[in-house]
């Protein structure tokens, strides 16, 4: 078997899964080829950029040793048979390895999976939705061979992550361009980033002792806040009732800062928000100017909007990134306004344009609650666009309560990308 990765994958796109695959998807075999290599080369070169960051790092490697991971999927390419290549296929699919490549493409292109297979399409000449499940047939593959890596090298995450880096170079090479801009920081440092180290035993959050310079301020600064409200009870009476809940609220985010870190003390997996780029200018067809993250979701629908080569569909989705709720509430916070209206000035630009307005939430509390709220956000958001100015009949909403994550539920970080409000073109 060869020793590189991506020569160990792509040896695999002949006999019957380059030929099924355009099959399935009415492409030409040498543009489905093409498409594979670029898709492989696009999840690994994802892995690549998270070797520094050993919380996402411990994320992989356990999607890597999950036991719904099919080792056997790639010992011979006749193996694949073309059921279970389509069924891989489709994002998330019905197969437990197919919902891990789900969530693996998540965890990699911090939720801009459509922009990933964008890259791959303008890599391949593939149509769009062709690359889109190329995108979601390479992820299982890859965990599986990696898997099988795994196993085989008896590795730990230290040498699994230092297999990763010592073919960084090949990887990115055949990587489409403009991938690596969903990657984030892509490391340039030698295999030996990482260290062999025992394995530490995990202890439960109750029990975790917590250090004493982590918490030194925590104290004092309960203190120093209780203080403040005796103050402000003696010396301004009258105003009690309306500071006690400002002060209340301030106490429980330092309780929770305390809580967060106790949880950092036992091992929590730090994680970030999606990187949306510099702010740049983007000019609509009716002279609006705005001033946009070069990849937040105003740029990205205008952008899908002008491409002709990209026709709607029900499963291209953009996430807001900057709406904000109140806590448990459809209630839109005033930061959200500048977002809005920045959707609101795109939809009067390109005034054959529908769109549908989505809803979710995590999967924690009650699911029927949880459908409720979701429902009335994406209510609420519909309606803010309506007082903006954009026509009711063009636009429409739904909530899907904790329908189609996109991200592990079992984790905070995964379950705040879960809560979300998305928007989908439904007419150009």
């Amino acid at each position: 078997m060869p020793s590189s990765l991506l020569e160990s994958l792509t040896s695999l796109a002949t006999q019957q899964l380059v030929p099924a695959a355009a099959a399935r998807l009415g492409e030409s075999e040498q543009a489905v080829s093409r498409g594979l290599t670029a898709s492989f080369a696009s999840v690994l070169g994802g892995l690549v950029s998270r070797v520094g960051e050993p919380g996402s790092m411990r994320k992989v490697f356990d999607l890597v040793g999950s036991p719904n991971n099919d080792t056997r999927l790639l010992e011979s390419p006749g193996g694949l048979k073309a059921d279970t290549i389509s069924g891989l296929m489709e994002a998330g699919g019905t197969s437990a390895i197919g919902q891990l490549g789900s969530r693996l493409t998540t965890l990699l292109f911090n939720g801009q999976t459509a922009d990933a297979a964008e890259a791959v399409s303008r890599h391949s000449g593939l149509r769009f939705e062709s690359a889109a499940k190329l995108l979601s047939l390479a992820a299982p593959l890859v965990l599986s061979m990696l898997g099988k890596r795994v196993r085989d090298g008896k590795m730990d995450l230290a040498g699994f992550a230092n297999l990763l880096v010592s073919q960084k170079d090949d990887i990115l090479r055949a990587a489409p361009a403009g991938i690596t801009s969903l990657f984030g920081r892509v490391p340039t440092t030698e295999p030996r980033t990482y260290e062999s180290r025992p394995e530490v035993r995990r202890v439960p959050v109750e029990a975790a002792p917590v250090r004493e310079s982590r918490m030194r301020w925590v104290l004092p600064a309960l203190g120093a806040l209780a203080a403040l409200f005796v103050v402000w009870s003696a010396t301004r009476r009258p105003a009690v009732d309306r500071t006690a809940a400002r002060v209340d609220t301030a106490v429980s985010r330092v309780t929770e800062a305390a809580g967060d870190i106790a949880r950092s003390a036992s091992g929590a997996v730090t994680g970030a928000a999606a990187n949306l780029g510099n702010f740049v200018k983007r000019n609509l067809p009716n002279g609006v100017e705005l001033n946009v993250p070069e990849r937040g979701i105003e740029s990205r629908l205008v952008t899908f909007i002008e491409d002709r080569n990209r026709p709607v569909s029900d499963t291209v989705w953009f996430n807001f990134d900057r709406l904000l709720f109140a806590t448990n509430s459809a209630t839109l916070e005033p930061q959200s306004q500048e977002q809005l209206k920045n959707i609101a000035a795109i939809l009067k630009a390109y005034p054959n344009v529908n769109v549908k307005v989505g809803g979710y939430t995590d999967n924690t509390g009650d699911p029927a609650a949880n459908q409720t709220l979701s429902q009335h956000r994406a209510d609420n958001v519909r309606q803010a666009l309506v007082d903006q100015g954009i026509s009711g009949s063009r636009l429409q909403s739904e909530g899907y309560g904790e329908r189609h994550p996109v991200a592990d539920n079992l984790t905070e970080e995964g379950r705040a990308q879960n809560r979300r409000i998305a928007l989908r073109v439904t007419k150009k």
